[in-house]
């Protein structure tokens, strides 16, 4: 069985989760990387099984990952998954596939399973360490049972009650301001050590380098990769600069941190952190149903 998973990832949270996707199906899976400088785009008629993996933006898929998904070539009836990711785990971000999915559905398409999975967040605020690590560690988890799901053609759509349908197309106001927004972005030449690891990480092709000064284009779609993952924090994101979060998470070092606690989420935490006892409650009672136990996944 041959399996494709069309992966977009600005800082690499997505990326990371559509690995574990690979890792579990223990198919002929491949993850293509959706960038500008991506080279020829596998056909999904090629493939048996059809995947979609993308970072939730406003409640909305980023733009850019949409775009592509237009120009993909008609299928008939092809089994398709979709895989999601954001820093929370709110049931506001259940919306997020919707126009994708009309979209597919029109090309030939069977949406036959959607899965969201919570990751670090790379704006807003960063995370703690124990945060990060119970998020990465239920992901593997989580990951596991949902391709267990996808190789025995499960079926579990996100059903939406109609309430929850009028937002997503609001915030997809999102999709035209990050291009006027982009060119505000600006490098600190003080701090800059003109590594051009912005350059490269841009998954759109949109910053450059014109007269020795590094330059900001109307193609970003707002993935924060380039000051995300700037070594010196020397990017300014413009309006979004009170929720820039800079540096990775090496989530992989943090969940084999015996100092570190696990799980995080246990009832006792404050503040920002109880929204999260609801997806996670959630989460444990989809592990006991499956019967995997999250501790097996720490290492």
């Amino acid at each position: 069985m041959k399996i494709i998973i069309y992966c977009f990832s600005g800082t690499g949270n997505t990326l990371k989760v559509a690995n574990l996707y690979k890792k579990y199906l223990q198919e002929d899976t491949t993850v293509f990387q959706v960038r500008e400088d991506s080279s020829v785009c596998p056909n999904p008629n090629e493939y048996d099984i059809v995947g979609i993996a993308y970072p939730i933006h406003g409640f909305n898929m980023p733009q850019y990952f949409y775009r592509f998904l237009k120009k993909l070539p008609s299928v008939n009836n092809k089994r398709l998954f979709i895989l999601k990711t954001s820093g929370e785990g709110l049931h506001l971000n259940d919306c997020s596939s919707q126009k994708a999915i009309r979209l597919l559905k029109k090309k030939g398409f069977n949406v036959t399973l959607e899965r969201h999975i919570v990751m670090p967040y790379n704006m807003i605020y960063r995370h703690t360490d124990g945060m990060a690590k119970q998020m990465w560690i239920y992901a593997k988890a989580l990951s596991k049972i949902n391709c267990d799901e996808i190789l025995q053609n499960k079926e579990m759509k996100v059903v939406l009650p109609i309430w929850k349908k009028w937002y997503a197309p609001i915030f997809r106001i999102l999709w035209p301001f990050t291009h006027v927004h982009g060119p505000l972005f600006r490098v600190n030449k003080y701090k800059c050590i003109k590594c051009n690891k912005c350059i490269k990480i841009c998954p759109t092709q949109n910053i450059s380098i014109i007269d020795e000064k590094y330059k900001f284009g109307t193609k970003c779609t707002l993935c924060m990769g380039c000051s995300f993952s700037c070594p010196k924090s020397a990017i300014n994101v413009g309006f979004f600069r009170f929720w820039k979060v800079n540096g990775s998470y090496n989530v992989e070092k943090l969940a084999l941190d015996p100092s570190i606690k696990f799980p995080y989420i246990d009832g006792s935490e404050t503040g920002i952190y109880k929204l999260y006892r609801k997806y996670y409650k959630e989460c444990d009672i989809r592990l006991k149903n499956a019967n995997v136990n999250v501790n097996d996944y720490i290492d």
